[in-house]
């Protein structure tokens, strides 16, 4: 009986212990779990913090995005003759990710990015013409950081500085907005401020967020129409067609010398102008969206509002993904720009450069003719320059080396061509490159703040040193 009784006692001794085992194996876990959580919390809330200070994200706000439905939200209007034009009178603003701070985009009733009117009549300081892309137009910079602004302080109180500009330019759009704007305000100096994706911007259409007049050569025909490249003279008959049934097609020379005889020689070397008057259409498949994204997707645009950890993941996800696996270069989707870096050029790039030159050779003939001073800037594209960002673009290839690549070829071109067209020069290479980190935002390709300061310092010396001013 003694022994039934000591063998129950144990067996509830057992139990109990089990039991008592089993609840501080829960606690325990309970413990861990809870602490993984507050850890995690921790970790989340100083990533947040070290990304607000050190790497500040795209949070969502009022000035996060515009759309294609409300066109008043948008910087830009439709025109007939450029594709696109800034609006007048308009006043918006911008997240800059770099900064951590909203800026401030403001035109005047000419479409220009100042505060004041600018006069068409020339008064007693000289003027000087800025025109570009989004550089030029201050892309995430403040009004009074842009190039324009920093310029005239650098060129002093004898000379007045103004751009005419918009994301997305090409050079062949400056030509245009030249002759049938910037011609109007008489100016002294004409500067043209060149990046390498101008080339593109130049010759294709579908790159842009409304359609657009387009450039290109007699040559090129076959790009854009299929042709064999030795159909030379199937090729003519198709521009003198063409000319003849297609009233948005000319001659760039007819544009430029409206009351020219109409008889006409067409060679290899013809630039034309299609899609003149532009159909003034959006392209919704490239540029701002159709819906912003509160009405697209409200869930995001609300953690996007607080969030810099969200924006991080939600804007770098999908790039991370699309470079962690190596693709052959040929299947890549192209930038337009890395045509460009090619040690050996392709027909495209080739006959790409050679009508931007012929453009630049265009400039230089009407501003000669009107006895202003023409001038080509060129910016470079971070891979131009920084070996860090030409590894990248390597690295995400699995058939193609360095040794493939000639990353500051279009410097050297220009160097050696823009003089054979009477163009004065300037590049901004050798300052990008020694001036690097302070020369671009971090986390964008265009000028920073200070890039913009090092650059207006860097092409008044120029001027200066050449006697232009």
């Amino acid at each position: 009986m003694k022994e039934e009784s000591k063998n129950h006692i144990q067996t509830d001794d057992s139990i109990s212990h089990a039991k008592e085992r089993k609840h501080f194996i829960s606690f325990e876990l309970k413990k861990n779990f809870l602490l993984l959580v507050i850890t995690l919390f921790f970790m989340l809330i100083f990533l947040e913090v070290f990304l607000r200070i050190f790497y500040p994200q795209r949070i969502y706000n009022h000035c996060y995005e515009s759309e294609l439905s409300n066109e008043s939200t948008l910087e830009v209007r439709l025109s007939s003759y450029f594709g696109w034009f800034p609006r007048e009178n308009y006043s918006g603003c911008t997240y800059q990710p770099d900064t951590n701070k909203i800026i401030f985009k403001n035109y005047n009733s000419q479409s220009l990015r100042s505060l004041d009117e600018i006069p068409y009549e020339n008064g007693d300081k000289k003027r000087v013409l800025l025109l570009g892309d989004s550089f030029v137009d201050g892309f995430g910079l403040n009004d009074s950081d842009t190039i324009s602004v920093q310029l005239e302080k650098e060129l002093g109180e004898e000379y007045e500085v103004f751009a005419i500009a918009s994301s997305g330019y090409g050079t062949g759009q400056e030509l245009l907005i030249f002759e049938y704007e910037g011609l109007k305000y008489d100016p002294d100096i004409v500067m043209v401020f060149f990046y390498q994706n101008d080339f593109s911007d130049t010759v294709s259409p579908e790159l842009s967020f409304a359609d657009k007049p387009v450039m290109y050569l007699v040559d090129q025909i076959y790009l854009l129409h299929q042709f064999i490249p030795n159909e030379s003279e199937k090729k003519i008959e198709f521009a003198v067609s063409k000319l003849s049934k297609d009233p948005s097609t000319k001659l760039l020379d007819q544009i430029i010398n409206p009351n020219q005889d109409n008889h006409y020689i067409i060679d290899f070397e013809t630039i034309f102008v299609e899609n003149l008057p532009t159909q003034m259409k959006w392209n919704h498949l490239a540029g701002e969206k159709d819906l912003p994204l509160f009405v697209e997707h409200p869930s995001f645009a609300i953690v996007l509002k607080y969030s810099h950890l969200c924006a991080l993941i939600y804007h770098k996800s999908p790039k991370i993904i699309s470079h962690q696996t190596k693709i052959k270069y040929d299947n890549r989707t192209s930038d337009e720009i890395d045509f460009f870096l090619e040690k050996n050029y392709n027909f495209f790039a080739d006959s790409s450069m050679f009508l931007i030159l012929k453009i630049f050779g265009e400039f230089e003939r009407e501003t000669g003719e009107k006895n202003i001073k023409f001038i080509v800037v060129n910016i470079p594209e971070k891979r131009n320059i920084n070996t860090e960002y030409q590894k990248k673009f390597l690295n995400r290839f699995s058939d193609v080396n360095a040794s493939q690549f000639e990353f500051k070829k279009v410097d050297q071109i220009f160097n050696g061509e823009l003089p054979k067209y009477d163009v004065e020069y300037i590049s901004l290479f050798d300052l990008a490159e020694s001036r690097f980190d302070e020369f671009y935002f971090k986390t964008d390709a265009h000028w920073s703040p200070e890039g913009v300061k090092l650059s207006a310092e860097y092409i008044s010396e120029q001027l200066r040193e050449r006697k232009i001013i």
